[in-house]
């Protein structure tokens, strides 16, 4: 790979001149600061690199925003067949869409002829750097980070990519700016190409292991070829992984690589609990841990979404159980001499540098732990006040209820009956009150209805007569009679022009409105005087 000094573009090693500006180029392994590849990616900075590709922090120039450039190496780019083994498994890491699996975002060639994939850029610490600056973790804090692990492997094994080697190093913590870290696993595809590419150079060939030893499933060591590794495999790294975080240790140690393999293929591990019994973890989270560890991979989780809901079942009853110490048994003395940290769920705890974007730290002994944050420590009860106020409201709105029954019972016993019911056939015409020498009413009577049956018309119960329009005159001219009645003689002049006005309508408003003042007064003994002069603009009507 060739670079230029002016414009600091990169070309193939056949290119003498810039063509750009004619500068003679120089040789380079490595991308320079400052070169922009396929005219949007800015390069910033190297972030690292491995025995395949070399990680370059760029800026896409377009979009603004960061991204992580891995680049091939320039002897591994020329293998036609690694080329095209690299192509299929960047497509098939881009289907991969979940937010704890680092995005793959694009595919290209540089103009030097390196190939390049661009993910996204995570930013924090790896679970490795976590696990030596703290030891063990807590149980809760293990399992909120295992949780979304696992839904992403399924959510990368059904579309058929099996991650290979997973690991602490392969663990990135995003640093949030409220809540815990977010863990994304890295480097999807980039193992399976890598075992494929040892297995094409025949390197398998002489019993070396492709992979990390120490996390490889028993199906791995064993050297099983490609098509018989599933998704169980990364579920039980993933279970070597929880294992260390647990303890601080390894389940399987050797002095080589041999007696490693061979403890993973005929070796059970000690559960974590058993091992650790001064860390207080819960055999639950030790139970879930050795299901993923079984040497027979039927035993295991049968997929990750799987393994997720055990962890979440795990979680809930720890969060309901009693508090239990994270690194040693509740009221343990920890001033004395060699005396272990303690600290109870739930108390402040140091949280590690992840970033720029660090939460503050409390020492709690003499090693650092993040905060857990899922609750271990009982809830308070507490009585629920939104089921208060329903059962107040409800309360309210029966006895509103009740009183208005009861209201309306009253009402209606003491409501005057005044006119004839409906579905009468004719009723008989009320008697005016008959009127003391003083001009006040002596008695009054209901008017009595005849029978409904008796209807002579014809009629149906409840159905107003039909008038003529004679009769429509008449009673227009009758109520006008009435009022100017009323107004000089009061309700016992009035009352038998309104009782003429119902032989012709026994339906008529006006004269039952009439009928039922004067009876109302006469009931309640106010006296029955003629009303005040009407005003011009005033109703003739009572």
């Amino acid at each position: 790979m060739r670079s230029c000094p002016d414009c600091a573009a990169t070309y193939p090693d056949d290119y003498a001149i810039c063509p750009k500006d004619g500068a003679p180029l120089q040789d380079t392994t490595l991308w320079q600061v400052g070169t922009v590849v396929r005219g949007k990616y800015l390069i910033q900075s190297r972030l690292g690199e491995g025995g395949m590709a070399i990680v370059y922090k760029a800026h896409h120039e377009l979009l603004d925003e960061s991204r992580a450039l891995k680049v091939i190496r320039p002897d591994l780019a020329r293998d036609t067949e690694f080329m095209a083994r690299f192509k299929n498994e960047a497509i098939s890491a881009r289907k991969l869409n979940h937010p704890n699996a680092v995005r793959v975002d694009d595919l290209d060639i540089a103009e030097d002829g390196l190939p390049f994939i661009a993910m996204e850029l995570v930013v924090g610490d790896t679970l490795k750097t976590l696990i030596q600056q703290t030891g063990p973790l807590p149980a809760t804090l293990v399992l909120n980070i295992a949780m979304p692990v696992c839904e992403a492997l399924d959510a990368a094994h059904k579309l058929g990519l099996i991650h290979r080697d997973i690991k602490p190093e392969n663990i990135v913590l995003v640093a949030q700016r409220d809540g815990p870290p977010v863990p994304k696993i890295l480097d999807f595809g980039i193992s399976r190409l890598r075992e494929e590419t040892a297995q094409a150079k025949g390197l398998t060939q002489t019993g070396m292991v492709i992979g990390t030893p120490e996390y490889m499933s028993p199906e791995q060591v064993m050297g099983k070829r490609r098509i018989e590794i599933d998704g169980r495999s990364d579920l039980y790294s993933l279970g070597v992984v929880m294992y260390r975080m647990l303890t601080g240790e390894l389940p399987f140690q050797g002095e080589s690589t041999m007696e490693m393999i061979l403890q993973h293929l005929k070796i059970p591990p000690k559960a974590p609990h058993q091992l650790k019994p001064g860390l207080a973890i819960p055999e639950v989270v030790s139970h879930i841990v050795m299901k993923a560890l079984e040497k027979n991979r039927e035993n295991r989780y049968a997929t990750g979404a799987e393994m997720a809901t055990a962890i979440k079942r795990a979680l809930r009853k720890l969060e309901w159980g009693s508090a239990k110490s994270v690194t040693g048994p509740v009221g343990a003395k920890t001033d004395a001499p060699g005396a272990p940290a303690v600290r109870s769920y739930g108390a402040p705890a140091r949280q590690a540098t992840l970033g720029a974007a660090a939460a503050p730290a409390v020492p709690v002994g003499e090693k650092p732990i993040y905060r857990s944050f899922a609750r271990i420590r009982p809830q308070t009860k507490k009585f629920p006040t939104r089921w208060a106020l329903a059962l107040v409201a409800v309360a309210v709105l029966m006895g509103g209820a009740f009183a208005a029954w009861q209201y309306s019972k009253s009402w209606t016993s003491a409501k005057p009956a005044v006119g004839p019911p409906a579905g009468t056939a004719k009723s008989e015409p009320a008697k005016a009150p008959e009127l003391s020498p003083s001009g006040e009413p002596k008695s009054v009577e209901t008017p009595k209805v005849g029978p409904v049956a008796t209807a002579p018309n014809g009629q149906r119960p409840g159905e107003r007569k039909k008038l003529t329009y004679d009769e429509q005159a008449k009673i227009v001219e009758l109520d006008s009679l009435a009022a100017i009645y009323y107004r000089e003689g009061g309700c016992a002049k009035a009352l038998p022009v309104y009782e003429q006005v119902l032989e012709i309508d026994p339906h008529d408003p006006r004269a039952y409105a009439a009928l039922r003042k004067c009876y109302s007064r006469a009931r309640s003994g106010v006296p029955i005087n003629p009303a005040p002069p009407a005003t011009p603009d005033a109703s003739p009507n009572p």
